[in-house]
């Protein structure tokens, strides 16, 4: 996320200094829910690599990293890629960076290898729709061949939302080289699962 954009990192800053997870992502069900759907969904047991643009402070990077050799997890706010770093310390094919994106997408050039799955789990809300498109282009160029994208998205309006769910998902689904594979989708949450073709 551009530091241009709204909202700026001293937002969620203030968010990480009031609490380590200002999402109960440990506590509240629709966090549990959601990552067991995600558990769910994913079509391989395991993969070569995992990328999460947009950790937090890391309870889905300790579930995706169960699932892969190398995970590379990264947040802009600096205080959720300490909280990630902690929780992960113990898992050496596990790193956190800080990261701004889209202009800090990693490249292969920093040691990335092809690409199995990435997963934008409630990222793309803070991104307005060229963006969007652009992290999906991202993402599609960093797959490997019949690698996955997930995107997992609250469907519930919200202050900081530029883009509400369903047209965040459209604008990835308009990809040509993303070929959605299956959907899960209810009051609550959106979930889609893309392979690159």
């Amino acid at each position: 996320m551009t530091t241009a954009q709204f909202p700026a990192s001293g937002h969620f800053d203030q968010l990480y200094a009031a609490s380590d997870d200002p999402w109960k992502t440990r506590e509240r069900w629709y966090e549990q829910r959601k990552r067991a759907i995600i558990e769910a969904i994913l079509p391989r047991r395991q993969c070569n690599a995992i990328f999460e643009p947009g950790c937090g402070s890391g309870e889905l990077t300790l579930q995706l990293a169960t699932r892969c050799q190398w995970l590379m997890a990264s947040d802009f706010c600096a205080e959720a890629v300490r909280i990630a770093r902690e929780k992960t310390a113990h898992l050496p094919h596990v790193q956190v960076r800080r990261q701004s994106l889209p202009e800090q997408w990693p490249t292969a050039a920093q040691d990335m290898p092809p690409l199995g799955l990435i997963v934008f789990s409630e990222l793309c809300y803070y991104f307005d729709a060229p963006n969007v498109a652009e992290l999906a282009a991202l993402a599609a160029a960093s797959l490997a061949p019949q690698g996955h994208l997930l995107a997992c998205h609250w469907k519930k309006d919200f202050d900081d939302r530029l883009l509400a769910t369903q047209p965040m998902h459209r604008l990835i689904d308009t990809h040509p080289h993303l070929k959605r594979q299956a959907c899960y989708e209810d009051e609550d949450i959106l979930i889609d699962l893309w392979r690159r073709i």
